[in-house]
């Protein structure tokens, strides 16, 4: 495993900011060269991928904890039985 040190570390977040610095710029673009229905239809689509994605996985961990919560007790029951 590499040695951590303040220049690899500075490297990389230079790296990332560039990429996110182009990423911001390319999407800019998309966005100006857009009619206004495409551009009202992108924002509410990107609402909705806001808003769903967390809830999803939200709802994909409590129901994973609840998974969890029932076999413990019923693995506990069965140790009990026995």
């Amino acid at each position: 495993m590499k040695n951590v040190t303040f220049s690899s570390i500075s490297t990389l977040l230079e790296e990332m900011g560039r990429a996110f610095a182009q990423a911001f710029r390319y999407g800019a673009r998309a966005i100006a060269t857009m009619s206004v229905p495409q551009t009202i239809a992108a924002c509410i689509g990107l609402a909705l991928l806001i808003t769903i994605l967390p809830l999803a996985f939200f709802l994909f961990m409590v129901f994973l904890i609840v998974k969890l919560a029932v076999a413990a007790i019923v693995l506990n029951a069965r140790r009990q039985k026995e």
